[in-house]
């Protein structure tokens, strides 16, 4: 439990670990297929090779633990620069140049240091610089094609948000499924208004840079984006394992970090992005929905309550609204200003809605 806690506190030990143990099971899987074709070879053609399958294995797990420490390395500092260009295709092209680079490096420091390294695992094999060569030309090619792959993955990812993309590629929303979840419906205040001052082309890039800050700090707090509507956010945690206080507390580092941007945002825009919230959970049916664009999509009375009760924001001018299902956590309360607002009547619905402000 330690050890996990520290994994979902630290996204850079995340990335290392997921980097590492990724390579380690790619190049074990790369390992058993050479194992197997020299085996195929070496029978009708009467080679003496011996290979060391043990040593072979050992070799590429070492390999493997470099190369996942070396990439994880970059990409985090890829990270922590936040590279960014305008062009995706300029972005992976930079970034695949960075790994060949990296990966090519490695190969010749390992050759340097042990002058040559097919000799570990193959007794009989002429290690001559054209057949080192071969080996390298091996991977290299299969390692950039497992780059490959895993572009493709964290590209999934990007565009289905983290959460939702296994469940996707491994059609587990197919047919409808209920899950417990608590969701959040973040509404840009006074978005009509700053549409008509900065115009359309300037009150889209301000909803871009609103939306990125947004990101940045569900990232932190593990939250899944469901979807964007306009200026609308909506959020979602899956309430096993998850603390509902972690929801108000998503808001208001989201706040704080705004508040660092203010200067940034005013000098641009001459606003600041103010966000309105409401918090609600219960039971959700999710499903798999679409054929030209696939997505998981979420029904039931859960989601038009929160909706509901994000509406509510502007009546009573206030920034955060939660249900009394959210409000029964009693860490809230412990940790925030809670205030109830009496029972509320939501449109579209016969039974009333105890709602509470916090502050």
């Amino acid at each position: 439990m330690f050890i996990l806690s520290l994994v979902y506190r630290y996204p850079l030990l995340r990335l290392f670990l997921r980097q590492v143990v990724f390579w380690l099971i790619a190049y074990g899987v790369l390992s058993v297929i050479l194992y197997y074709t020299a085996h195929m070879v070496n029978i009708p053609l009467s080679i003496s090779w011996n290979i060391k399958f043990p040593n072979l294995f050992l070799f590429f797990m070492a390999f493997g633990l470099l190369t996942g420490t070396v990439l994880s390395l970059m990409e985090g500092l890829l990270k922590i620069l936040q590279f960014k260009s305008s062009s995706l295709v300029f972005d992976s092209l930079v970034r695949t140049i960075f790994y060949f680079v990296a990966l090519w490096l490695i190969l010749n420091i390992i050759k340097n240091l042990l002058n040559d390294y097919s000799y570990l695992f193959i007794s009989g094999y002429m290690a001559t610089p054209s057949n080192t060569r071969n080996f390298d030309i091996i991977i290299l090619t299969y390692t950039l094609f497992m780059i490959f792959i895993v572009s493709f993955i964290n590209e999934m990812v990007s565009k289905n948000s983290p959460g939702f993309t296994m469940p996707l590629i491994l059609g587990k929303y197919r047919f409808p499924r209920e899950e417990n979840r608590l969701f959040i419906f973040l509404d840009l205040k006074g978005s009509t208004h700053l549409a008509e001052e900065l115009g359309h082309l300037k009150y889209s890039s301000f909803i871009q840079e609103s939306i990125m800050e947004v990101n940045q700090v569900a990232k932190k707090f593990k939250a899944h984006i469901y979807q964007y509507v306009g200026d609308e956010i909506v959020i979602t945690w899956k309430l096993e394992h998850f603390n509902t206080l972690n929801s108000i507390k998503f808001l208001f580092a989201l706040n704080q970090r705004l508040k660092k941007k203010e200067k940034q945002f005013n000098s641009h825009y001459g606003s600041i992005p103010v966000f309105r919230a409401g918090i609600h959970e219960g039971i959700v049916t999710a499903i798999e929905i679409g054929d030209l664009k696939r997505e998981i999509a979420f029904h039931g009375d859960t989601m038009n309550v929160c909706s509901r009760i994000q509406g509510l924001c502007k009546i009573f001018n206030r920034k955060i609204l939660i249900s009394e299902q959210v409000n029964q956590n009693k860490e809230i309360s412990q940790n925030f200003k809670v205030t109830p607002l009496g029972s509320q009547i939501l449109e579209g619905r016969k039974h009333s809605v105890e709602v509470f402000a916090v502050e």
